[in-house]
């Protein structure tokens, strides 16, 4: 991996955990995501016309893609804002959401007969460790069976592991997306379509007065997060035109450990230690991943 795609994916990876941290402080999770949508789309209109205008054109094929990517975009919103909304930290529900790199090698190994180096099963393993411990609430034997029970009980929990889901099948669609069309074009198309998606979703089940006092109380961090939401992704979305996804996915899960500091020192959030050790133990074990 060359220094430029090292620098590009810690950046990208600081500002989507600040993105994160201000999602979680939001009142309402859902409009908050979908203005801060909204703005990403309008502040990136003007170069995504002047791409067109110089012939970045998409074909019809990359259309369909970006749709796709969309949609995709449009129920990892939904999960990532449910899991927020049920009470979950974002030192807790972050790190299990973004522990990509263990389950896209698991599918490659089960269902593309993909074969695995030691590494590759060490990262999986500490992964699935770092997971585990991050649901535990202290050091204890009586306390090891709880991360199973929290699956079944609380529902941020189940919330984050489907926004994991998301996180998968949206970096598989995006890494074949910037194969076909310019990454800002790609970019500025699938939020468009997940918007598309969006909009009806946020229409049919909030009150306007939500959708206006959301901007009212949150203005500033709506602004600062469409910014930061392109920003952070176009900076992936580089980094992927000239390297492998599965170097990418694995060091921008740095942002898990940025997210447990976020939440721990910011938001005040409980079992600082455990997360960051844990946070640690997933960040390595998606390293070791990618490098396998």
């Amino acid at each position: 991996m060359t220094p430029l795609a090292i620098v590009l994916i810690i950046s990208s990876a600081a500002i989507h955990a600040i993105r994160e941290l201000l999602t979680k402080k939001s009142i309402d999770k859902q409009v908050f995501i979908w203005w801060y949508k909204g703005i990403s789309l309008i502040l990136f209109l003007p170069p995504f016309i002047y791409l067109l205008y110089e012939g970045e054109i998409p074909t019809a094929q990359g259309i369909l893609i970006s749709a796709i990517s969309g949609f995709i975009h449009f129920i990892y919103w939904l999960f990532l804002s449910k899991s927020y909304e049920h009470g979950g930290d974002l030192s807790h529900v972050y790190p299990i959401m973004r522990s990509s790199p263990s389950l896209i090698l698991l599918i490659s190994i089960i269902f593309l007969k993909e074969e695995v180096s030691l590494l590759g099963v060490i990262g999986i393993l500490m992964v699935t460790v770092g997971v585990y411990l991050i649901n535990l609430k202290k050091i204890s034997l009586s306390e090891l069976i709880m991360p199973i029970k929290a699956i079944f009980t609380e529902k941020s929990t189940r919330f984050a592991f489907l926004t994991l889901l998301g996180v998968v099948a949206y970096s598989t669609a995006d890494k074949i997306g910037v194969s076909q069309v310019h990454p800002l074009v790609f970019l500025w198309m699938f939020t468009f379509f997940s918007l598309l998606f969006f909009s009806p979703y946020i229409v049919k089940t909030k009150k306007r007065v939500d959708i206006s006092n959301e901007w009212e109380n949150s203005k500033r961090s709506i602004i600062i997060n469409g910014l930061f939401s392109v920003v952070s992704y176009y900076l992936i979305l580089i980094a992927l035109t000239f390297t492998n996804l599965s170097y990418v996915d694995g060091l921008r899960q740095i942002s898990i450990v940025f997210a447990v500091l976020l939440g721990g020192h910011v938001l005040k959030e409980k079992h600082k230690f455990i997360r960051l050790i844990s946070a640690l133990i997933i960040f390595a074990g998606a390293l070791l991943i990618s490098m396998a």
